[in-house]
């Protein structure tokens, strides 16, 4: 069972705490300045204020960052006799060429206030839904503990109504905590391209299930090697996902307007 979570859209309910997530989840594409398709994930989080259709789209900074012009297309869904159909919602990001989301260079982490059209069905995660440093430690969250991933590989749905992939890891790092000095963490998790920004949720079983964190990226190693007169350089994915603390989300959340 999961807590912390506002509902909202034409049929405020879901069979299950992580169905609200998922339907906080949605996908974000666009194009890159070469004209190249770009994907991402993000999850609405509650603001602080305003209108009770107003929320914050949260994602990776560079996906945002990475989408050329002033709209990018946001996959929401609408619900009618309990089923849903995706509805591609386009999203102004940009004036000109000035970003209207809120951007934190140093963590790689962004959010942008939207105003949800009235047909949207959607769930919008609570502030709170974000655990800091003593909910993490009080859930006995660490190195070895699974934790759940909805996104969007290679920008793919799981169904035709736009809803993530899950998919599970394991915390693969150590220490996690405090935040402060261990801002990100690493999860034994296989990140395709579409799923920066998608959120990392933690349960225990009981009914503390939170957002532990946010993907960032792949883990390379890269090696030089020399080849004659030549270097080469080699990249290797080590099917690991750099992972940004939620601790630092919920700050970042919180400091917004």
């Amino acid at each position: 069972m999961f807590l912390m979570i506002l509902l909202c859209g034409p049929a405020a309910f879901a069979d299950s705490g992580f169905d609200a997530v998922l339907r906080s989840v949605m996908r974000v594409n666009g194009l890159d300045s070469s004209g190249e398709a770009v994907f991402g994930t993000a999850f609405l989080m509650q603001g602080r204020g305003g209108a009770s259709n107003q929320a914050w789209l949260v994602t990776a900074g560079h996906v945002f960052n990475s989408i050329r012009g002033e709209y990018a297309q946001v996959t929401m869904r609408r619900q009618t006799r309990g089923i849903f159909f995706a509805t591609p919602v386009q999203v102004k990001i940009r004036e000109g060429k000035t970003p209207l989301y809120v951007l934190n260079n140093e963590h790689d982490l962004a959010a942008l206030k939207v105003a949800l059209p009235g047909e949207i069905d959607c769930c919008i995660l609570a502030n709170d839904f974000a655990g800091d440093d003593a909910r993490l430690a009080r859930a006995g969250f660490g190195s070895g503990v699974r934790v759940l991933i909805p996104g969007y590989p290679y920008g793919e749905a799981s169904s035709e109504a736009g809803f993530a992939f899950v998919r599970g890891g394991v915390v693969s790092s150590f220490p996690v905590l405090p935040s402060s000095t261990n801002p990100v963490f690493y999860v034994d998790f296989e990140v395709f391209e579409g799923y920066s920004g998608a959120p990392v949720v933690f349960s225990d079983g009981g009914s503390s299930g939170f957002l532990a964190g946010m993907v960032l990226e792949e883990v390379f190693l890269e090696e030089l090697r020399a080849k004659g007169k030549k270097t080469a350089r080699t990249r290797r994915g080590l099917g690991l996902a750099k992972i940004l603390s939620g601790p630092l989300i919920r700050s970042f959340l919180n400091a917004l307007p």
